[in-house]
């Protein structure tokens, strides 16, 4: 299963407030920071509940985190370039002039991992521009390898969608757990979330579909047996 920007944005809604503009303005914020990226000519990927939609259903998305290669000096330019779309859109992204602002979180790549992670970033039309977008692996390494209060959640939904190679991710994560095996124990945490709550969708699946059947209905089986007893007693 895969989404794409458009689903993504149908769900930038404040359902508390449908006069609030805020989170409509994600795609414009969005194409703003990756224009000053491709200006600069940076390699970058996006990451996040955006690139999920990539991969799996869209779900609703009120941050921009992105990785790029900065150079030297790598924070403070990326601070810069931060700093210039948030001046521009402070309206939607400045927490004392916004409630539940749009949050944008551009960081320089901190391993050689991270390199290969923008290396095979894919290349799609997302909020009107050509973005580059994390693949399925390395976002499940990300949300295995660090901490985060969605991540559990976000990993499961991945690896529900079907479309990540887990064995390479599992790869991915020895490369990066010569020590301790963290990563190793929330990547089968994250499978075992996803196996359950797959086996839970399917149980209310065959739950809703007995009810909705005929309580009257009599299997075909039933009635051959029943025939089948009736003959015999004659």
């Amino acid at each position: 299963m895969t989404g794409s920007s458009a689903d993504v944005e149908a769900l930038l809604v404040d359902v508390n407030d449908l006069s609030n503009p805020t989170p409509g303005m994600l795609p414009a914020i969005f194409r703003d920071i990756v224009g000053r990226l491709d200006a600069a000519g940076l390699a970058y990927a996006v990451v996040g509940r955006i690139a999920l939609a990539l991969h799996e259903q869209a779900r609703f998305v009120g941050e921009i985190e992105i990785v790029a290669d900065l150079g030297a000096g790598g924070r403070e330019r990326g601070a810069e370039l931060e700093q210039a779309t948030r001046a521009r859109f402070s309206a939607h992204m400045d927490p004392s002039l916004c409630a539940k602002p749009i949050l944008l979180t551009l960081r320089p790549c901190m391993c050689q991992l991270e390199a290969g992670l923008l290396a095979e970033a894919t290349t799609r039309q997302w909020f009107g521009v050509q973005a580059r977008l994390a693949s399925a692996e390395h976002l499940l390494w990300l949300w295995c390898h660090t901490e985060g209060p969605d991540h559990a959640m976000n990993a499961s939904a991945l690896i529900m969608g079907g479309t990540v190679d887990l064995y390479y991710v599992r790869n991915l994560l020895r490369a990066t757990n010569d020590v301790e095996e963290s990563g190793q124990r929330r990547l089968r945490l994250a499978i075992g979330d996803a196996v359950l709550s797959a086996t839970s969708s399917f149980s209310r699946f065959m739950a809703e579909r007995r009810i909705r059947l005929d309580p009257n209905r009599v299997p075909i089986w039933r009635l051959r047996q029943s025939e089948t007893a009736n003959g015999d007693d004659g």
